[in-house]
């Protein structure tokens, strides 16, 4: 069983890699039609550009093998920030498409302005339900091994309980035994004293 739990967590370290593999180029790609729109970018443009910057930084962060509390906080944190801004941005170009191309001052053709918002709305598409399942497996990962360090913990107070319990063991047979080799002692020595006083009236 436990070698089971630790296939199943190989697997979804490996499919959190990948998904966050498959984040990072979006997040890459999103950059492009934002900058194709419009050099330098309006104020939507920058809005766009921000969360395309937050959801490359989650995917970075995701990569990390540091498995603490604060880490794990920090990277809920980034990816429950990009999929608000993902869902958004493809709020504001799939239902205001109009309104959105007129806030980014394209100075390109309306034709191909259009085209690069929709890819850029795609793009973003895409992300949300990666963003998801990446939040849902590092939340999945992260209970796994806090159970599994709670497990060492106990398996590790066991194991100093036992080894307590075997010195006290140990030490109450030793004096268990020095009690025993007194008693002889005693025995032997009034034995002693009893052979030398018969040889003594004798």
């Amino acid at each position: 069983m436990a070698s089971f739990h630790r296939k199943l967590c190989l697997f979804q370290n490996i499919l959190v890699s990948c998904l966050n593999f498959t984040l990072l180029l979006l997040s890459l790609c999103s950059f492009v039609p934002i900058i194709l729109l419009r050099n330098p970018s309006t104020s939507l443009g920058l809005a766009f550009l921000a969360v395309s910057l937050v959801s490359l930084i989650s995917s970075f962060g995701s990569a990390s093998s540091h498995q603490s509390r604060s880490c794990f906080i920090a990277r809920i944190t980034l990816h429950v920030s990009s999929l608000t801004g993902q869902f958004i941005a493809v709020l504001m170009l799939f239902s205001r498409e109009k309104q959105s191309l007129s806030l980014l001052i394209s100075t390109r053709d309306p034709r191909e302005a259009k085209a690069l918002v929709r890819v850029e709305c795609g793009v973003f598409v895409a992300m949300i339900p990666l963003q998801i399942m990446v939040l849902v497996l590092a939340c999945l990962l992260h209970c796994y091994w806090v159970r599994e360090f709670e497990g060492l913990d106990v398996e590790s107070e066991d194991s100093f309980r036992r080894k307590c319990n075997r010195r006290v063991s140990t030490a109450e047979d030793g004096t268990g035994s020095d009690l025993k080799k007194m008693e002889l002692d005693e025995k032997m020595n009034v034995k002693h004293v009893q052979w030398v006083k018969t040889d003594f009236e004798g």
